[in-house]
């Protein structure tokens, strides 16, 4: 072998040793989305433990967007399935807006699809008992304005009896 040859081509243990190191060092890549990721399923895992079968809640978004779209909003939910979705003044939510306000399900499916589609910024933050997300914030786009989505729990979940 000659002495000008690179340390690859003359050892392909080398290659190989450096090539595996490589990509275990990308494998283990632990960034905060992968962080935010277990928080997320921890949290999912917690609330499916201690949910109430039947619960309500009051949810606020934060867009750019209507009176209407922001809320806050009193969601009642039985089982997996929202019965009702009430603004503080009694008014019901119409049929075009039910989507703006989640179950407490449908709060962390918002979070599973920011994370799906790599969204710019996400915070959240999670009740500690329930593993509810009670503050969420989603930037989906450096680069495009206004199409941020937030939600705030502003009166916790209470089970109804």
């Amino acid at each position: 072998m000659s002495r000008s040859g690179s340390l690859f081509s003359r050892s392909p243990r080398i290659s190989l040793a450096l090539a595996t190191l490589c990509v275990l060092a990308v494998c283990s890549d632990l960034g905060p989305g992968d962080l935010q990721q277990d928080e997320l399923r921890e949290a999912q895992e917690l609330w499916q433990l201690r949910r109430p079968a039947r619960y309500e809640y009051t949810v606020r978004r934060q867009c750019l967007c209507t009176e209407d779209a922001l809320g806050p909003v009193r969601v009642s939910v039985d089982g997996e399935t929202i019965v009702s979705q009430l603004y503080e003044d009694g008014r019901s939510v119409d049929a075009s807006a039910v989507e703006w306000f989640p179950s407490v399900d449908g709060l962390f499916a918002v979070l599973r699809d920011a994370f799906t589609r790599d969204a710019h910024e996400t915070r959240v933050s999670y009740d500690p008992r329930l593993g509810v997300p009670v503050e969420l914030w989603i930037d989906y786009s450096q680069n495009i304005a206004d199409e941020e989505l937030g939600f705030t729990v502003t009166e916790a979940v209470q089970p109804i009896v």
